[in-house]
């Protein structure tokens, strides 16, 4: 649940719970956020200990700390002199009576939004706390303790770190597990979920597993998700399909509670959600396990090859181009071109911002330090304008990226957005009791994998032969020789074709048209094509999501 902290004085370190007795001098005062204003207001200025509705004795810290994927992120602003922090932006922005912030939502219509521009609240006056850092206090002022995402390389060789992950992946179950009790989980028929519900199998008999397949007859995940049942010792449940729940083009879930962290990054799959979270809720669970964050950290980059070249695996990082530039058919000097950049970060994001076509196309883009952003193409001037003084912004204020080498710095950037997800869901369905977990995003998960030479992540003959190794001792071999891989896009592609015409009344009266973000004249277009490339679909996506936001919040 999204807590409040008021500041008082001094500053230390550790969180303390409510099991935990209470000091008699606390430096911060945590708050539910199900208080009234009226309620921290009135605590802003009295500086008095209050009990939340339920008459439960809120708890103390003296300092905390967001998680490196940003599944817990902090935010603070200032209230009547007094520093308040939280979890939640729409906790802060209620307290403070925030308003929008205009230019956060012209970044917002950016494909592929970098990180140092995506943990930007969307509300004024409001102030992030950069991922994986400790937010304390020092003379009655918050103060943010910045510490590194990755560690240096450790000397490990395959089996070392496999052994390593699964402790870590063990320990992350069996803390929930003592934390709340029965568990859910998915079991998508893919490698990541599967893998999870097998060490939860391990540890706990009476699980209960979902799985929501497709309609799309080339995927055959359901049939690896079934098998996968018949092995396991819980209860198993098949849900409506994600073809016929898909929700990317339709109003938001009414079930959905909170939208105050900004525009939904899964809204296609909200209906699938609310129907997960609320059947376990039903039946007593009060976590969910989920296999996001997987796919980020195991399946190997593009720029995992320029990494693999500075080592003595440089031979696979050539293999790995040379197979990239085929499947893609891209020309030998412009793959070599790419590989052999040594462009830094703020060039890029400058090339980017200026740049009228948008994103960067070809193996520049898959080699580079973010792919896939740009201004959108539905973008008025004034939001380009706006959009490039933001980034210039905050290169001068030393954004930086994650990690010296673009491997690195593209992998925590995924986690990052799935983090992200991860913590837009948990805020969403929060009234159902059911907490949204995902045990690859711990910190002690994502540092490991960051730590690692990078060629234990490539190599083999299986499909992520980390976590293949890993979970060798509980999960069968089938689940990690599968030369397939499932696909979605159909079911969006299929939505699309259903909604489109229901899209364009939307943006008849466009509330960003109206506001001067978006080109009403190239959004028509766009939608009067029958055909459009997936590019373009993801991106029509993302430009109703942030539509549908800022009417559901005005």
């Amino acid at each position: 649940m999204p807590q409040l902290f008021l500041a008082n004085r001094g500053s230390a370190s550790g969180l303390i719970d409510e099991s935990t007795a209470l000091p008699s001098s606390a430096d911060v005062t945590i708050l539910d956020s199900r208080l009234s204003e009226r309620q921290v207001r009135d605590s802003a200025v009295s500086r008095q200990h209050l009990r939340d509705d339920h008459g439960a004795t809120p708890g103390y810290a003296r300092a905390t700390t967001g998680s490196i994927s940003t599944a817990e992120a902090l935010y603070w602003t200032d209230v009547g002199g007094v520093p308040v922090a939280s979890t939640s932006q729409g906790a802060l922005r209620r307290i403070a009576h925030s308003k929008l912030d205009d230019s956060r939502v012209r970044l917002a219509l950016c494909t592929n939004l970098p990180g140092f521009l995506r943990h930007l609240p969307f509300w004024e006056g409001i102030n992030a706390v950069a991922p994986g850092s400790t937010l304390t206090y020092h003379n009655g002022r918050p103060k943010v303790l910045d510490q590194a995402v990755a560690a240096d390389h450790p000397t490990l060789d395959l089996s070392e770190a496999a052994e390593l992950l699964l402790a870590e992946l063990t320990r992350s179950m069996e803390r929930r597990i003592l934390s709340y009790g029965k568990l859910s989980a998915d079991v998508s028929g893919g490698m990541d979920s599967t893998s999870l519900a097998y060490i939860l199998d391990s540890l706990q008999e009476e699980s209960i597993y979902y799985h929501a397949g497709t309609d799309d007859p080339h995927n055959r995940d359901s049939q690896y998700a079934r098998r996968a049942a018949s092995e396991l010792r819980g209860q198993f449940t098949e849900l409506e399909s994600l073809t016929a729940t898909s929700g990317a083009f339709s109003e938001f879930d009414q079930n959905i509670q909170s939208l105050d962290d900004g525009p939904l990054a899964w809204a296609g799959n909200s209906k699938h959600l609310g129907f997960l979270l609320t059947d376990a809720s039903r039946r007593g669970v009060k976590a969910h396990l989920t296999g996001v964050g997987g796919d980020e950290l195991f399946d190997p980059l593009p720029a995992t090859a320029l990494d693999l070249l500075t080592t003595p695996s440089w031979k696979a990082g050539l293999r790995i181009i040379r197979r990239l530039g085929k499947m893609q058919r891209w020309s030998t000097l412009a793959v070599a071109r790419a590989v052999g950049s040594n462009v830094n970060f703020e060039t890029e994001m400058l090339r980017r911002i200026e740049a009228q076509a948008g994103n960067i196309v070809g193996p520049a883009e898959a080699f580079s330090w973010a792919p896939g952003f740009g201004i959108s193409k539905f973008a008025t001037a004034e939001t380009r304008e706006v959009v490039a003084q933001k980034v210039k912004d905050a290169l001068t204020q030393g954004a930086r990226p994650h990690h010296k080498d673009r491997f690195r710095h593209q992998m925590t950037e995924a986690v990052m957005f799935q983090g992200e997800v991860v913590r837009q869901v948990g805020h969403a369905y929060e009234h159902l009791g059911v907490a949204w977990e995902a045990p690859f995003l711990d910190d002690a998960v994502v540092r490991l994998i960051l730590s690692l030479p990078t060629d234990i992540l490539v190599g083999t003959r299986d499909s992520k032969p980390l976590l293949a190794r890993a979970t060798e001792p509980v999960a069968p071999r089938w689940l990690f020789t599968r030369e397939d891989k499932g696909e979605y896009s159909s079911d969006l592609f299929t939505e699309y074709k259903k909604r489109r015409h229901d899209l364009s009344r939307l943006f008849d009266e466009s509330y960003l048209v109206d506001m001067g973000h978006i080109n009403a004249d190239a959004v028509r277009d766009a939608l009067s094509m029958p055909v459009v490339s997936t590019d373009e679909l993801f991106e029509i996506e993302q430009l109703a999501g942030v539509e549908r936001w800022v009417r559901a919040i005005q």
